[in-house]
């Protein structure tokens, strides 16, 4: 059965997970899917099983989907997140992770994609780990936002399967690793995960739309945000010869602490301490010049 009378939801929940399942899988269930499966790794815990059981009760739009070790795949979330895609129901699906606790603007989502050609609709999420750092980054995300004009890309979004099918590169996605594991990266989309690659195949053949509405709360630090990808970024941006004003701004507001410091040491190592000295310095004029650019942006666009 397919189509546009409903929607899917399609959600990997780990054996790890278990303790956010109270918290967060209410909030999935409150948006009226009739088909919302779970995808967990087979076999299931009977832990797993039964903080799942305890949240969906009799509900008969709960389906449990495990799955078991595909040897195939390097990053098995990757691998169940596409199995739930495949096992769902309807063609419009809506998906996200279970540290996430979703509001109604996700049926905004839902409701745009499969029309007029658009493939995947993504919407903004909060971030609530509940450290400095998170206060920083969702500050930083809303200023951007509003002086670039632009939002952001987030795991938490809504896509249409027939369009997914005919875009994605199975055979590419099958030797992607979990982005811990990963040797340095090749491009920053190696960090965000799977569903960067999704978004980058759907792209090239159809519509993308980025909500600015906040669809969710995700209660963990982001993927971009831990210490060990924070410190392979900033291998890259040296790497790159991203100028220290770049990654002190990037640090300073997004609250990658890691970032800067893997960047400065790695300054120091080979080009020492005078070396950091005039890259600080010349973060001024660095910020100078940018600050200009978007003054002038916003001269102009009046």
């Amino acid at each position: 059965m397919s189509g546009r009378d409903g929607f899917s939801i399609v959600v990997s929940i780990a054996e790890w997970d278990v303790d956010l399942v109270p918290r967060t899988l209410p909030s999935w269930l409150s948006l009226g899917s009739t088909d919302v499966v779970l995808c967990v790794d087979a076999p299931a815990s009977e832990r797993l099983l039964g903080s799942i059981g305890l949240v969906v009760g009799e509900s008969k739009a709960v389906r449990v989907l495990q799955i078991p070790e595909n040897p195939g795949w390097r990053f098995r979330h990757a691998f169940t997140r596409r199995e739930g895609f495949r096992a769902a129901k309807f063609d419009r699906i809506l998906t996200g992770d279970i540290d996430i606790v979703v509001n109604k603007n996700c049926l905004r989502a839902v409701e745009l994609v499969g029309g007029d050609g658009v493939g995947l609709v993504s919407l903004s999420k909060r971030r609530g780990g509940g450290t400095l750092g998170e206060v920083a980054r969702n500050s930083s995300k809303r200023l951007s936002r509003l002086v670039r004009k632009r939002t952001f890309f987030t795991g938490l979004y809504a896509m249409y399967r027939p369009y997914w099918l005919d875009s994605e590169n199975q055979a590419q996605l099958m030797k992607v690793e979990h982005p811990h594991l990963q040797e340095l990266p090749q491009d920053e989309a190696i960090y965000l995960g799977e569903d960067i690659i999704l978004r980058d195949s759907m792209i090239a053949r159809h519509k993308i739309i980025y909500l600015p509405e906040v669809g969710g709360t995700d209660l963990r630090i982001s993927l971009e945000d831990r210490a060990p990808i924070q410190a392979r970024t900033g291998v890259r941006y040296y790497q790159d010869g991203k100028p220290m004003g770049y990654v002190l701004a990037q640090s300073i507001m997004y609250g990658r602490g890691t970032l800067l410091g893997t960047y400065a040491d790695l300054l120091f190592r080979e080009k020492g301490g005078v070396a950091i000295f005039r890259e600080y310095a010349g973060s001024i004029a660095y910020w100078g010049r940018t600050a200009g650019t978007y003054l002038l942006r916003g001269i102009r666009s009046r």
